[in-house]
């Protein structure tokens, strides 16, 4: 079990209650879709399961309950993909970017590049290695934000809203591109024709909670109309 939460709740300080009591299994093996309109509380679960908000009830990532004193070891086990991907691109060229993350945990200078070439390689994006992160197009931004998330080799990959300013042909690479990963994936999303391609297990929030829970198809088609 890569993933277990237990009545996760959380209450953002204006008094809206995000989360109430979600309780959350997955297998490392897994890419799971979840589904819900704007402010039902997607994007905070994932937050918690990134380390990065703390609510009541437990969340445990490889085994291991999230705490002040392992937080730091298990963000490193969660790779999160921003809905916009000028919120992660920061670094001058793509190149330094991508080596940011093994820089920072303390890899050797030239190691860190090797890796991060061989990441936009493999992405098909080498030819941006010197380019600067805003220059890039929405798709090869993209490419690059998850390059820099892949560089630091996490186990859970989070995708918020992944295809946000991608044009079709974009979207088709993206879901190419995911389904060659082998991390357990989570991606929140409305497009439902992406999460037919890139998982095949659903989640549907509504107010804070989790009321569909299923193979993707059987939660694409009870709920497809209130994506929209």
């Amino acid at each position: 079990m890569i993933i277990e939460v237990k009545g996760l709740s959380y209450r953002y300080s204006d008094g809206t209650d995000a989360l109430r009591g979600v309780d959350f299994r997955m297998d490392a093996s897994e890419s799971v879709a979840l589904f819900g309109s704007n402010g039902s509380g997607k994007t905070t679960f994932l937050l918690h399961l990134a380390g990065l908000l703390e609510g009541e009830g437990s969340v445990r990532i490889a085994g291991e309950a999230f705490s002040r004193s392992s937080a730091p070891a298990l963000r490193e086990k969660v790779g999160y993909v921003f809905q916009d991907s000028d919120d992660q691109l920061f670094m001058p060229t793509v190149l330094e970017d991508v080596a940011f993350g093994p820089l920072h945990r303390g890899m050797e200078a030239r190691e860190a590049e090797n890796r991060a070439l061989e990441l936009l390689r493999q992405l098909g994006i080498s030819e941006l290695a010197g380019r600067a992160p805003y220059h890039l197009s929405a798709g090869e931004k993209k490419r690059a934000a998850l390059a820099g998330v892949l560089a630091v080799q996490p186990e859970i990959l989070i995708f918020d809203e992944p295809t946000t300013f991608l044009d079709p042909p974009g979207q088709r690479e993206l879901a190419h591109l995911l389904l060659a990963l082998p991390q357990a994936k989570l991606i929140a999303t409305h497009d439902v024709w992406f999460a037919r391609q890139v998982a095949s297990r659903a989640l549907f929030f509504e107010k804070g909670r989790i009321v569909a829970d299923g193979p993707m198809d059987e939660v694409a088609a009870r709920f497809d109309w209130r994506l929209h």
